[in-house]
């Protein structure tokens, strides 16, 4: 090759290109459900029970309004959010 090596040339880059292209697409298609979670989903229902509901209700609304905010992002929101289930379950039971 009088013009360099494969590797140099442009062909070589948007083959490269094309494989990342590939590995990008398919991890977010194995991905899909994991994705689609974090775009937002259907609001949880709160429980019947009473004293649970109440302190879903509160603990929620100060992560929402956080979010609105501008102090979290969607990220740590859904994490707070997840925290917040847990130590009420824990409270409360559920």
């Amino acid at each position: 090759m009088a013009g360099g090596s494969f590797i140099d040339s442009w062909r070589a880059r948007a083959v490269a290109g094309l494989v990342l292209a590939g590995a990008v697409a398919s991890l977010a298609y194995l991905h899909r459900d994991d994705i689609a979670g974090l775009t937002g989903g259907q609001p949880v229902a709160l429980p019947a029970n009473g004293p649970l509901a109440e302190c879903l209700a509160e603990r929620y609304g100060a992560v929402d309004k956080m979010r609105e905010e501008g102090i979290i992002d969607e990220a740590k929101h859904q994490l707070f959010r997840q925290r917040a289930a847990a130590m009420c379950q824990d409270r409360f039971g559920g």
